[in-house]
């Protein structure tokens, strides 16, 4: 990928850092260079588009920066490279994590707001949103980096592994209620990303995925076998393990069906255009997942004086095009 979006908008967010967008925030951060294999090779400092680690809050909208903090603590979630960079929250100006929180932690106790997203993200209406099958708290309508029985089903026991790191870490996951069906709607995250086409495949991925893949009611079989498919290369990856997840959630008696929604912003052609070609057509029943912008959806917020503040946030940041 050309990486053409990431660019455009990390001068977006630079730009913004010069207008004091981000207050008294200082950037000229740093950032550890990893090889593919994840081992450390370097770090970069002084960069503009990633402010300093003691004021990385601001990183993030205002109102929800220590709630989100605590939320992260109280679940021992693993912030973006946290291990790699020491930085909780990143403070990477188009860290995808930070985007998601952005956009939606502020709506995370608000069953009515959070009905209102998935209803227009999915075309269709539930009864209720229902509390975190995970969080331990009943008002807790959205889960971020949810896992669930990883170790169990998925044979995800990394040493290290926990919310956000080392797993299959649903960005969102909302949980809902239409008749007497219950639904998982799962949230993959995207901002920036772009990706190189490795191939992912080697023996403990296919000791932990091939039998799921193959057994899948939603995926498809490659047609020359599962290694070294298309299941092993990003985008797909990441969205395939998702779905062996939310598949086991409802063969194991949690919910009854799933919704999987791929947030991708619009003007991001290249991701859009990898997933639209390499992971959808692999999918038996299509019409169960959506690729969907992040204005699109918040749009039902629009004209609630209680999101007014986010709105204007989230324009401004991310939702205008780059000047």
């Amino acid at each position: 990928m050309k990486r053409t979006f990431y660019y455009n908008e990390r001068r977006k967010q630079s730009n913004l850092y010069k207008t004091g967008f981000f207050g008294s925030a200082r950037n000229g951060g740093l950032w550890t260079i990893l090889d593919d294999d994840g081992n450390k090779t370097g770090v970069a400092t002084d960069l503009d588009f990633i402010l300093v680690p003691d004021d990385s809050k601001a990183n993030m909208f205002a109102p929800i920066r220590q709630d989100a903090l605590d939320y992260f603590n109280r679940y021992d979630i693993s912030w973006w490279r946290q291990d790699e960079d020491g930085y909780f929250p990143t403070g990477h100006m188009v860290s995808s994590q930070n985007h998601c929180l952005n956009h939606l932690f502020a709506l995370r106790r608000d069953k009515d707001a959070v009905k209102l997203i998935i209803e227009n993200a999915t075309g269709m209406q539930f009864d209720e949103v229902l509390p975190s099958l995970i969080d331990e708290d009943p008002e807790s309508y959205i889960s971020f980096e949810f896992a669930f029985h990883n170790i169990e089903w998925l044979k995800e026991d990394d040493e290290g592994s926990r919310r956000g790191t080392m797993c299959t870490s649903i960005d969102v996951m909302i949980f809902a209620r239409k008749g007497n069906r219950k639904w998982l709607i799962p949230i993959e995250w995207k901002y920036t990303e772009t990706y190189n086409g490795k191939d992912k495949t080697n023996a403990r991925r296919m000791d932990r995925y091939a039998h799921l893949i193959e057994s899948s009611k939603r995926l498809k079989t490659p047609e020359h076998g599962v290694a070294h498919s298309v299941y092993f290369v990003e985008p797909s990856y990441e969205l395939m393990r998702q779905t062996l997840l939310c598949e086991q959630i409802v063969s194991h008696k949690f919910a009854d069906d799933f919704f999987h929604i791929n947030v991708i912003p619009r003007r991001h052609y290249e991701l859009r255009n990898a997933v639209e070609k390499e992971f959808i057509p692999m999918l038996e029943d299509k019409s169960k997942f959506k690729i969907v912008d992040p204005e699109e959806l918040l749009s039902p917020l629009n004209g609630n004086m209680a999101y007014d503040e986010l709105l204007k946030y989230l324009k401004k940041r991310y939702w205008e095009n780059v000047k």
